[in-house]
C-alpha cells in the first residue's frame, strides 16, 4: 500500500526505504524512518489514516489487517534492538523444520546484559555469549539449528515431546545426533541435559521417531530382549525398503507405525508390500502402533514369543513387579 510521505523517501546508505520495508516483511522502526527524512508527524498521520500500524513502541508496519507470521517476527526483532536473534521454535520454523509448533509466540535471544520490557506474544531469553551460538551467515540473526533444537526440547517437561523434537529433526536430515551433542557444552544451564543426551545416543543407534524410542527403551531394553538393528536397508522386487527394527539372527522384524503411516491407501499398500517381501524371504513381521506406549509389556510378550519360536535361547525379564510377562 502506498503511504504518502513514506514511499517517496530514500535512505542515504542502505537503498530505498521501500526495499528496506520489503526485506523486513513490511516492518520498520521510527529510527529507520527518520533516517529517510520521515517525521513523527508523517508517521502519526499514516496511523490515523489506517495506512500504517504501530505494533510495538517505535515499530510500525506499512499495511493494515492481520500480521503474517514473518512480519510478526520482524516486528519483534526490531522492537528488541540490534543483536537480537531468533531462537527456539521460532528459529526451527524459520529453518523449515517440520513439526507441531503449537507455540505461536516469537522466541528471541538477546545479550545477557540487555533488559527489555515485556512485549505481547514475545518470549525473550538472555545469553552470556550469544555470538558463540549464532549461525554465521543467516539473516536475520538466528541461533544454530542444533542450539534451537536443544533449547526447544529442553523446554518440554514431557520426555516424549523432548524426543519428538530431536528425533524428528534428525529424521528430516536437518542435522545429526553428533552435531546436536556437540552443542551441549555451549548451553551449560540447559534443563534435562542427561535425558537429552540419552535420546541423542539412541538416535545415533538408528532410532528415528518417538515411537521407535519408546520401543527401544520400554520394550526391548526394559524386558531384556536381544539388541536389534535399526533402519535396516533391504532390496525387494519393488525397490529399496528400510525396516524399523530387525532381529537378524532370528528373522523377526518389528515395524512401528504412527498415525501418519496409515493416513492413506498408498501408505498402507507400501506397508503391506514391505511385510509381504519379508514374509517371502522367510521372515516374520510384527507391527505395533502407539498402544505400545501405554502397554509395552504386551508388545514384549509378543516379540519374545516370536524370537523364542525362531530360536532365541534367552528369556525375557519382567520390567516391574506389575509386569504381565
Amino acid at each position: 500500500m502506498h503511504v504518502q510521505g513514506v514511499d517517496g523517501a530514500e535512505e542515504s546508505n542502505d537503498g530505498s526505504f521501500v526495499d528496506l520495508r520489503r526485506s523486513q516483511a513490511g516492518a520498520f522502526t521510527r529510527t529507520q524512518a527518520m533516517r529517510c527524512g520521515i517525521s513523527d508527524k508523517v508517521l502519526g498521520r499514516g496511523v490515523r489514516a489506517r495506512q500504517l500500524q504501530r505494533i510495538h513502541p517505535g515499530v510500525y508496519v506499512d499495511f493494515t489487517g492481520p500480521l503474517p507470521w514473518e512480519t510478526r517476527v520482524w516486528c519483534a526483532l526490531l522492537a528488541c534492538g540490534p543483536g537480537t536473534a531468533l531462537t527456539g521454535p521460532t528459529a526451527l520454523r524459520k529453518y523449515g523444520v517440520d513439526g507441531d509448533w503449537r507455540d505461536d509466540r516469537i522466541h528471541l535471544a538477546v545479550p545477557h546484559t540487555r533488559r527489555l520490557d515485556r512485549k505481547s506474544s514475545v518470549v525473550v531469553s538472555r545469553h552470556r555469549d550469544l555470538p558463540a551460538i549464532l549461525h554465521r551467515t543467516r539473516r536475520p540473526l538466528t541461533v544454530r539449528i542444533e542450539v534451537a533444537l536443544l533449547l526447544t526440547a529442553g523446554a518440554h517437561r514431557d520426555v516424549s515431546r523432548r524426543a519428538a523434537v530431536l528425533l524428528d529433526a534428525c529424521r528430516q536430515r536437518r542435522t545429526t545426533p553428533h552435531r546436536i551433542l556437540a552443542e551441549l557444552p555451549a548451553l551449560p544451564s540447559l534443563a534435562g541435559r542427561s535425558t537429552l543426551r540419552r535420546i541423542l545416543a539412541d538416535a545415533s543407534d538408528g532410532v528415528q521417531s518417538f515411537l521407535e524410542h519408546a520401543y527401544l527403551r520400554r520394550v526391548e531394553r526394559a524386558h531384556g530382549l536381544p539388541h536389534a538393528r535399526r533402519q535396516v536397508r533391504a532390496t525387494t522386487e519393488q525397490g529399496v525398503v528400510y525396516r524399523d527394527t530387525e532381529y537378524e539372527p532370528y528373522g523377526v522384524i518389528v515395524e512401528l507405525d504412527g498415525q501418519a503411516g496409515h493416513a492413506d491407501s498408498i501408505s498402507r499398500w507400501r506397508d503391506m508390500t514391505r511385510d509381504n517381501a519379508a514374509a517371502t524371504s522367510g521372515k516374520v513381521t510384527l507391527r505395533f502402533g502407539y498402544q505400545l506406549v501405554s502397554d509395552p509389556c504386551s508388545a514384549a510378550i509378543q516379540v519374545a514369543a516370536a524370537l523364542q519360536h525362531r530360536g532365541w535361547p534367552g528369556r525375557p525379564r519382567r520390567c516391574s513387579p506389575a509386569c504381565r510377562l
